[in-house]
């Protein structure tokens, strides 16, 4: 898995796509060189950025039955966030959609595949349910912690649990019942990690209160997502 990447898409409706070129209004002020520009099928294109000698891939997706489902699945690595602030702006607008997925650059023949999963994934039929999860964690040691959920977010949880395994790092977007979304982070590591640097799960902070300047903080795990 030396080429496998991490994708995240982003919905751009309002930004042009001509010829095979994006054209986002803040394209002169971020100065990203597109090298290629390749069609795969008709609905998707290969397209290649440099600056400062990095490359950043990314995959042009769109729903050919609705011109406004167009989708850019830009590789997560330190060129990202400039690269996605060209959306918006002068008309324009963008939006983080939760679609990641890891693809391998070595495997052409297998993206578009990967990405219409992805995408037919993250929507829902009128008469689905909507996948609903309130993840409760240990007050302190040998306090219980449980997860409630609907059948549809049990099988999306152990979908993402299954990517966690192959590519160590993922996240699932869920929801509670409230309808106040958030993200769920999963890491596996392995067998020698050094959990006593970690900091512990408990958050009752009359019963565990973590030492900042020594606890490893759980977003410091995670190399693929840089999570602030």
């Amino acid at each position: 898995m030396a080429n496998v990447k991490l994708f995240r898409a982003i919905y751009i409706p309002e930004t042009p796509f001509v010829n095979g070129v994006l054209k986002p209004k803040k394209a002169k002020k971020y100065k990203f060189e597109l090298l290629k520009s390749e069609k795969v099928v008709n609905n998707l294109y290969q397209l290649i950025y440099k600056r400062d000698d990095k490359l950043l891939h990314n995959y042009y997706f769109e729903n050919i039955e609705d011109e406004l489902e167009r989708y850019l699945f830009v590789e997560n690595n330190e060129l990202y966030d400039d690269f996605i602030s060209q959306f918006w702006g002068g008309g324009q607008r963008y939006w983080e959609s939760g679609m990641d997925v890891y693809l391998d650059l070595d495997r052409p023949e297998e993206v578009f595949g990967q990405l219409t999963h992805v995408y037919n994934n993250s929507f829902y039929e009128e008469d689905e349910p909507t996948p609903l999860s309130h993840i409760f964690g240990q007050q302190m040691w040998h306090s219980n912690a449980y997860i409630i959920a609907n059948r549809t977010a049990l099988l999306e949880l152990k979908e993402a649990i299954d990517v966690a395994l192959k590519y160590e790092e993922t996240r699932l977007g869920l929801m509670p019942s409230d309808g106040e979304g958030y993200d769920l982070f999963i890491k596996c590591v392995e067998d020698d990690f050094k959990w006593e640097e970690l900091e512990m799960p408990y958050h009752d902070r009359e019963c565990y209160v973590p030492e900042e300047k020594v606890v490893l903080q759980p977003h410091k795990i995670f190399k693929n997502y840089l999570i602030k």
